[in-house]
């Protein structure tokens, strides 16, 4: 049985906050009443290395867990857990390598957490220091490493037995079988089949003692359905990959699957009432934090404020160099070919090994040409915060397959406003296109190619672009429909990206080379 180190035991100030310390107390509000003994689940994490939401600050890391304080009345019977995809991709992950938020879940009191895909993205090692740093205990029963779980030296377990109350609880977690797919496992690490893992660590973690089976999970909903009804023993498995949102859970084979979307948006509290036969009933709230009176917690404020104070600092760091000026002026990336435009179309395309990409003009802003005194014989260098003020958006990578018709509507889609500088003109990749900005909209494609020959209206193509295109915004809505083959829960965060790339190739030289052409300028 492992010994958990118990929510708000030590406090640490100053430099010592910023690695394993914990923690403050706690604020009774009411908790859940079942039969038999109460467990409260408040969940669950994946934070996407953020600490707030993009759209809305004020849903903060340091609210959500205020919130926790405020609805816990017992901490001694309630569980703060975590699902993954916690500590990339954000520009803060790629400043502190998901280092800042191991140390607000600690602050926070977080009990346990799994592991995400995007927990690998900066690669194996990483995530063996983070868990490392860890207070919390990562659980995972199918991600394994040269035959144990995944970073077992560094303290994370294939599960836990731990006792609350009255009844022993077993708590293990499930990563998404696409991971290898999708982010830097390693070479010496395996995820294993969810159903066949889960059910060979419930069998072990019952015939340890315990009285209930909680899975952490990092599947997606419909994964885990077909895992609930798959493995006997599970009594609860909470959080999804995909970030869904059950405003009540479902009971699949006895199980109870509870989601309750990504980031900071939502809290589930989650009760189970369990006795020596298991779990007798379940009753859940689905928390709305921005309509909470919560206050934020102090001590997971001072760590969140530590570190966007040093964010700030780290900005200014230089991660390569040009020997081209960027060009992102408006009046460039959102009617013709910018050396910026290929440079972000090729990266992406190139990250998830797609046959063409397409980045809408308006996500690159700040209307600007970059070191126009760069040369080869005199690069000028670029910081990070030059690349997140030129990529603000929160976007994540996505790949695409599309038939040619719907490669040639998006197109047209694209140069369809291009009178209007609409942010929706296509920067390109793997493709080459030719529009008359005097036709009619909707027949101003002239010729378009891909992979240097011309896009078949019946041919397949694979389409690597950004979360925003993709769900149908500025008019891509003949995407929004399309097999997604990496999602954006799987994509990597764009200007993350970028930074990461720049930092890899240490010097850039992008140029145009005729992708795009206006007949008008031909003739």
């Amino acid at each position: 049985m492992t010994e958990q180190v118990t929510r708000r035991d030590v406090l640490g100030t100053g430099a010592s906050v910023l690695g394993s310390l914990a923690i403050g107390s706690t604020t009774a509000s009411g908790a859940l009443q079942t039969d038999g003994t109460t467990v409260t689940f408040l969940h669950d994490t994946h934070v996407h290395g953020r600490f707030a939401n993009a759209s809305a600050g004020e849903l903060s890391v340091a609210r959500y867990f205020g919130l926790m304080n405020e609805i816990t009345e017992d901490a001694d019977t309630t569980l703060r857990v975590g699902n993954g995809d916690d500590l990339a991709s954000s520009v803060l992950s790629a400043v502190f390598d998901g280092r800042h938020v191991v140390s607000t879940f600690n602050a926070g009191g977080l009990d346990f957490d799994t592991f995400g895909n995007h927990d690998f993205d900066m690669g194996p090692e990483v995530l063996r220091e983070r868990v490392s740093d860890s207070l919390f205990t990562w659980v995972s029963a199918n991600v394994r490493e040269d035959g144990s779980v995944f970073a077992a030296e560094q303290g994370a377990q294939q599960y836990v037995l731990t006792d609350v109350g009255d009844v022993t609880l077993g708590v293990t977690g499930l990563i998404t079988p696409e991971a290898p797919e999708v982010t830097s496992i390693g070479e010496n690490t395996d995820v294993l089949a969810p159903a066949s893992a889960l059910q060979n660590v419930t069998e072990r973690m019952r015939a340890d003692g315990a009285d209930a089976v909680i899975v952490l999970s990092h599947l997606a909903s419909e994964t885990a359905r077909t895992v609930a009804e798959e493995v006997d023993g599970v009594d609860a498995i909470i959080g999804d990959h995909a970030a869904s949102l059950l405003e009540e859970p479902e009971v699949i084979n006895d199980t109870v699957l509870s989601f309750v979307g990504d980031e900071y948006e939502y809290l589930g509290e989650l009760a189970l009432g369990i006795d020596g036969s298991g779990v007798t009933d379940h009753e859940f709230v689905l928390h709305n934090v921005g309509e909470s009176s919560a206050g934020t917690d102090p001590f997971v404020s001072l760590v969140q404020d530590h570190y966007e104070t040093q964010l700030e600092r780290q900005l200014d760091v230089v991660i390569g160099e040009t020997t081209q000026p960027l060009d992102t002026r408006q009046s460039v990336v959102r009617a013709r070919e910018s050396n910026m435009g290929n440079f972000v179309a090729d990266t992406i395309r190139t990250d998830v090994e797609a046959d063409t990409a397409l980045m809408n003009g308006g996500g690159i802003r700040t209307d600007r040409l970059y070191f126009e005194d760069a040369s080869e014989d005199d690069p000028v260098a670029i910081t990070r915060r030059v690349v997140v003020d030129i990529l603000p958006f929160p976007n994540n990578v996505v790949e695409l397959e599309v038939t040619g018709e719907t490669l040639l509507a998006a197109l047209e889609n694209g140069v369809s406003r291009v009178e209007a500088g609409a942010g929706r003109f296509p920067q390109v990749s793997g493709i080459t296109y030719t529009y008359d900005p005097t036709a009619e909209s909707g027949d101003r494609i002239v010729d378009a190619t891909a992979g240097g020959d011309p896009i078949d209206p019946d041919a397949t193509y694979t389409l690597a672009t950004n979360d925003f295109v993709s769900g149908g915004g500025d008019g891509y809505d003949m995407l929004s429909d399309a097999t997604v083959l990496v999602s954006s829960n799987e994509g990597a965060l764009l200007s993350d990206l970028i930074i990461n790339t720049i930092e890899e190739q240490g010097t850039i030289s992008p140029t145009t080379e005729g992708r795009i052409t206006r007949q008008s300028e031909e003739s």
